[in-house]
């Protein structure tokens, strides 16, 4: 009944309705996920009131631990990051630009990505 039904139905043939469908699938569509970039994103906890959502800091190792600091006010630390995030930032000459994603609730913790 269903191939019949829609040939009986629809104005014209069927084939003619799917005429270009395999290609317009193939184009880019709003759903398509293009990732360019990995992000890591890690919440630390922050001085109350020296962060703003937005706001640039700069992400330094300081042996275990990675000190985030504005200019020359450190911020907030991060308490034994994985040893990959570190190697990162010290093969960049030791500093690494932080981006401020989230302030939290209470503005004690933060959540921030490394560029």
């Amino acid at each position: 009944m269903g191939l019949d039904y829609t040939r009986r139905e629809t104005g014209k043939p069927w084939r003619k309705q799917w005429d270009g469908g395999l290609d317009r699938m193939k184009q880019p569509s709003l759903l398509d996920l293009q990732i360019e970039e990995t992000a890591r994103t890690f919440t630390v906890d922050i001085l109350p009131g020296t962060a703003k959502a937005g706001s640039t800091l700069i992400a330094q190792c300081d042996g275990s631990n990675i000190v985030l600091s504005d200019g020359l006010h450190p911020v907030a630390e991060w308490r034994e990051p994985p040893s990959d995030v570190c190697a990162a930032i010290n093969e960049e000459g030791g500093y690494a630009e932080a981006v401020v994603e989230r302030v939290g609730l209470f503005g004690d913790t933060a959540e921030v990505r490394l560029k």
